[in-house]
């Protein structure tokens, strides 16, 4: 429910403040006093597009803030919840929304940034407009089916038809991408197969790249590790100048030298044991030189595995675990698609079904939608006869139509308005007077029924006479039983059933003229009607 409404420097209105209450608030005041500026102010509050004509003449900004009472809707928390803001449950929401002269805007929920998109989504949910030219549920087939939904409480079973339809229209998306790719799926399986046998065939081991490379470069130098490794031994131990024979021919020569000199006896040691080293050396040398491998067909081999290894690198993974990672996924993948005809009869088999299920639903929410929609059409016809339209008759309209998400029913309103005459769609009306009434009593029927907390009449009551607008006042009380109605009218009729009246004036100040918003007391009030009356 909106509680307060402050509003700077729009139109003529340099800084007002003004209170609602529950029930039937009435505005009134002399034409060209400033109510539109009231409608304009609620407007940028729901989002609507921000005039710089709207700011007063001679100020850079113009700003208009509204309290909202205990916001408890969960579609409305949803967004706010969305959109970041906090907000307790049943916590005043206010929002403001600022204008500048060089064409910017801005607007804030609970002091907090957010865009025009959020604020039109919260505007909607908090304030509806209703007026001769916002007849947006009149016009819409949509907004009819939905008007019988809301009047016949049938949000569980649209809610419910409709989750099972998007299963259906989901199951029939995925059937058909299957059908529709039978020829893909061949051809995939047949790359699979084709990968996996050629992997299979290479059976690679893990490591054994390395292990393979290492030996096929000591096969490429054999040739010259044998050669080297010969010339060191034909040193050492060569029949024509072997070292380790020269070196023995000289011990005796050193024997001798000991027994002129014992001081060279450690000098002996050493060069026998640099012989005996030199031994050693020859003999693992040969034994080394033996073991070398100078294979061809051999080297051959292996540089073949390795160009193969290296080949399927390139295609399948850049390391041999990636590649035996990969032939994983192509068995899994092609277990996948050889199953795929069990997938598809197992999708024909829960499409069947839905399909059954919602048949089902569809019939149950038509059958609903009827009798909805034939009380509908009575307690329209029986509030279109209070407001002086005794003649009119109102009828609604349930034909087959397409499947969609909102089930089979193509639903439209019809208006008699002159007895003996056919019937009109009400969408085509062209009296402002007839389709206002209609509205009116539309939402008399839904009250109670709708979410939105604050319902805004602007001048609804124009263009019909005092017996009429008697009615219509006692309609929008009635209204007013279960939301908060805001009306602007220059009906005293409307006026005197209002819980609340505000007056809107203007005056001359410092040579500007300002209009001026007061909640009219019991006397006060009886002047304005006085006026109103032109007594």
């Amino acid at each position: 429910m909106l509680k307060e409404l402050r509003i700077f420097n729009i139109i003529l209105i340099e800084a007002a403040e003004i209170f609602f209450e529950k029930g039937l608030n009435v505005i009134t005041g002399e034409t060209g006093s400033g109510k539109s500026a009231i409608i304009h102010a609620l407007g940028l509050i729901m989002g609507a597009r921000a005039d710089t004509n709207l700011i007063r003449k001679g100020k850079e900004k113009g700003a208009v803030e509204a309290l909202f009472e205990g916001v408890a809707q969960s579609d409305l928390k949803a967004i706010l919840e969305d959109a970041g803001i906090n907000c307790d449950a049943d916590a005043d929401l206010i929002i403001r929304r600022e204008i500048s002269s060089n064409g910017k805007s801005r607007a804030f929920i609970n002091n907090q940034f957010v865009q025009i998109s959020i604020l039109k989504a919260v505007g909607d949910l908090l304030i509806e407009s209703v007026s001769q030219h916002a007849t947006r549920h009149l016009l819409s087939l949509e907004a009819h089916r939905n008007i019988i939904d809301l009047y016949g409480e049938l949000e569980d079973e649209v809610f419910q038809f409709k989750d099972s339809w998007e299963k259906e229209i989901l199951l029939q998306s995925a059937l058909s991408s299957l059908v529709s790719g039978e020829g893909q799926r061949l051809r995939e399986i047949e790359t699979c197969l084709n990968e996996l046998e050629e992997l299979q065939e290479a059976a690679l081991k893990e490591g054994e790249d390395e292990e393979l490379f290492a030996e096929y470069s000591l096969l490429m130098s054999g040739e010259e590790l044998s050669n080297k490794s010969a010339s060191i031994l034909d040193i050492l131990n060569g029949e024509k100048h072997s070292v380790i024979q020269l070196l023995n021919r000289q011990k005796g020569l050193f024997n001798e030298l000991i027994a002129l000199d014992p001081a060279l006896s450690s000098t002996f040691e050493s060069f026998a044991t640099a012989s005996i080293e030199l031994q050693e050396v020859a003999y693992t040398l040969t034994a080394y030189h033996s073991r070398i491998d100078c294979n061809p067909m051999r080297c051959e081999r292996l540089n073949d595995r390795l160009t193969l290894i290296s080949q399927l690198k390139r295609k399948y993974g850049t390391t041999l675990t990636e590649i035996q990672e990969y032939q994983e996924q192509l068995s899994k993948r092609l277990l996948e698609l050889e199953n795929s005809d069990v997938a598809i009869e197992k999708i024909k088999e829960e499409l069947s079904e839905v399909a059954i299920i919602n048949q089902k639903l569809a019939e149950k929410l038509t059958i609903k939608r009827k009798k909805a929609a034939k009380e509908f059409g009575v307690e329209i016809v029986k509030q279109l006869s209070g407001l002086n339209m005794e003649k009119v008759e109102f009828q609604v309209d349930l034909a087959p139509q397409k499947r969609s998400r909102s089930g089979d029913d193509h639903v439209e309103f019809f208006l008699l308005p002159n007895v003996g005459e056919h019937r009109i769609p009400i969408r085509e009306c062209a009296s402002g007077g007839e389709l206002s009434r209609v509205l009116l009593a539309l939402h008399v029927v839904l009250a109670g029924k709708q979410k939105t907390p604050t319902l805004v009449f602007d001048e609804i009551d124009e263009g019909v006479g005092g017996k009429t607008a008697t009615l219509i006042g006692e309609k929008l009380r009635e209204i007013g039983v279960n939301h908060q109605v805001l009306c602007i009218t220059h009906f005293p009729q409307v006026a005197k059933q209002a819980a609340v009246h505000l007056q809107i004036s203007k005056a001359e100040k410092k040579g500007r003229t300002a209009t001026e918003i007061q909640t009219l007391a019991e006397g006060s009030r009886e002047q304005e009607i006085s006026r109103m009356l032109g007594t």
